[in-house]
C-alpha cells in the first residue's frame, strides 16, 4: 500500500511499548513514514549497502518535508547507492563523528565520554598538563609522527611523558576504530594513520624509595607537628599500617568496615586490579579506626572539609611532612612500597607480600585460593610487630 496524504495525516502509533513502526511506501520501494509514540512523523529509506547488510536512514521530519519532495529525495539516494555504491548511512555517521572529533581536544573529550575509563581523572590531568597544550587546537589528522616524538621527548619527567603518549595513543586509535573498525595496534602490528604508533616509550625504572623502620619515630613526629587535621593524619598512619593505596583508602567508606569481632577488616571497592579487596586490620589500625569521628551525612572514612566528600589534597600537607622529617624523596606511594618491604624483612614470601597488597599477577591470583585471612592477617601484624620495636 503506498503512502497518500490522507494516509499520512491519519498515522497514529500502533506499535508495542517503543517498538519501531514505520508505513511503507511503494513508490519508491523502501520509503516509509515512522511514527513514535509521541506523534512525530518522519521520513525514511530502507536500503542494503555493498555488503548486503539492511540500513535504515532518516530523510527529514513530516512538516520539513512533503511527501513528494521525500519520494524524489529517496529516489536520488537509491540511485547513488546503485551508481556509486555508496552507503549513505556510514556517510552520515562519519560526517558526525567528523564535526564531534575534528581537533585534537574535541577528540580526547569525545574518547573520554565513550569510554568512560576507571582512570578518567588522571587522563584528564595528563590531558591538560601535557597533550592539550601542545596539539589540543590542531586537527589531528594533521599531527605528525616527528611533532610526536620531539614533543614525548621533550617533556621532562619520564613517567608523565609515557603515560601522556599512551593516552594520546589510545585516544587516535579509538577515533580510528570509530571510523572503519580498523584492527589497529597488536603484537606485531602497528596502524600507521596514528602518529604516536611506532614512537617508542622512555625506559623506565622502578623507583626504590622506601622509608626505612629506623626512620618512623621521626615521620610520626613530622605528622603529628605538621597536620593539623586528624582525618589527614590518620590516613597517612592508615596507609603504613596496612599498605593499602592512597586512592582506596580515601574511597574507603565506613559501609564497608568492621570493627567489631575476630573479623575486623576493611573492604576496598572498585580496585585498581580489579573487583574489591578485603583486608584484615591490625589492632593498631584498628585502634586508628575507632578514634576517628564518624560525621552525619558524611559516608567516608576520611572525611574531607565538604559536606558528604571524601578527604583531598592531601599532597601539600604530606610535602610539609617530608620535608620536617627530612625524607624530601619519600613519596606517598612510597608508604605502600615500605609496607611490602618491611614484610620481606620479616621473612614473609613475595606471593604472600602480593597478596596483602592486592597485585594484579598469574602467580597472585593462584595463591588468592591458597592464602585465606589468616596467612593476611599474620602479615599486617608483622608489620605491626616491626613497628612497635623500633619506636622503644
Amino acid at each position: 500500500m503506498s503512502l497518500t496524504i490522507r494516509r499520512i495525516e491519519q498515522a497514529s502509533y500502533a506499535g508495542k511499548g517503543n517498538a519501531r513502526y514505520i508505513l511503507w511506501d511503494n513508490k519508491p520501494r523502501g520509503l516509509g513514514l515512522r511514527v513514535l509514540p509521541s506523534g512525530r512523523k518522519s521520513f525514511v529509506l530502507s536500503y542494503r549497502n555493498t555488503a548486503g547488510l539492511r540500513r535504515l536512514i532518516s530523510l527529514g521530519d513530516l512538516g520539513v518535508l512533503s511527501l513528494e519532495q521525500a519520494r524524489h529525495q529517496a529516489e536520488d539516494e537509491l540511485r547513488a547507492i546503485r551508481r556509486d555504491h555508496t552507503d549513505p548511512l556510514a556517510q552520515k555517521r562519519s560526517r558526525q563523528l567528523e564535526a564531534r572529533t575534528d581537533t585534537v581536544q574535541a577528540l580526547f573529550e569525545a574518547y573520554l565520554a565513550d569510554r568512560k575509563p576507571k582512570r578518567e581523572a588522571a587522563l584528564r590531568s595528563t590531558a591538560n598538563l601535557y597533550i592539550l597544550p601542545e596539539f589540543g587546537k590542531r586537527p589531528w589528522r594533521e599531527v605528525r609522527r616527528s611533532e610526536v616524538r620531539a614533543w614525548h621527548q621533550g617533556i621532562k619527567r619520564t613517567y608523565a611523558a609515557n603515560r601522556a603518549l599512551q593516552a594520546m595513543r589510545a585516544a587516535i586509535y579509538w577515533r580510528l576504530w570509530q571510523e572503519d573498525d580498523s584492527a589497529g595496534e597488536r603484537e606485531g602490528k602497528r596502524d600507521t594513520r596514528n602518529p604516536c604508533a611506532g614512537v617508542p616509550l622512555r625506559p623506565e625504572y622502578a623507583r626504590q624509595v622506601r622509608l626505612e623502620i629506623g626512620d618512623l619515630p621521626k615521620l610520626e613526629s613530622a605528622i603529628d607537628s605538621k597536620v593539623a587535621d586528624p582525618y589527614v593524619r590518620a590516613l597517612f598512619r592508615f596507609l603504613l599500617a596496612t599498605g593499602a593505596r592512597r586512592g582506596e583508602a580515601l574511597k574507603l567508606k565506613w559501609a564497608d568496615v568492621t570493627l567489631q569481632g575476630t573479623a575486623c577488616s576493611v573492604t576496598f571497592r572498585d580496585t585498581k586490579a580489579g573487583g574489591d579487596r578485603l583486608v584484615p586490620l591490625s589492632a593498631l589500625a584498628l585502634r586508628l579506626l575507632k578514634s576517628l569521628p564518624k560525621i552525619d551525612g558524611n559516608p567516608f572514612v576520611f572525611a574531607g572539609h565538604r559536606a558528604g566528600e571524601a578527604l583531598s589534597g592531601v599532597v601539600k600537607a604530606w610535602e610539609r611532612v617530608r620535608a620536617e622529617a627530612g625524607l624530601p624523596h619519600l613519596r606517598i606511594h612510597d608508604l605502600r612500597r615500605s609496607f611490602g618491604s618491611w614484610l620481606g624483612d620479616e621473612g614473609f614470601s613475595s606471593k604472600q607480600i602480593g597478596t596483602v597488597l592486592g597485585h594484579r599477577t598469574d602467580i597472585t591470583s593462584r595463591v588468592y585460593m591458597a592464602l585465606g585471612d589468616e596467612s593476611k592477617r599474620d602479615a599486617v601484624n608483622a608489620v605491626q610487630r616491626l613497628m612497635r620495636r623500633r619506636r622503644k
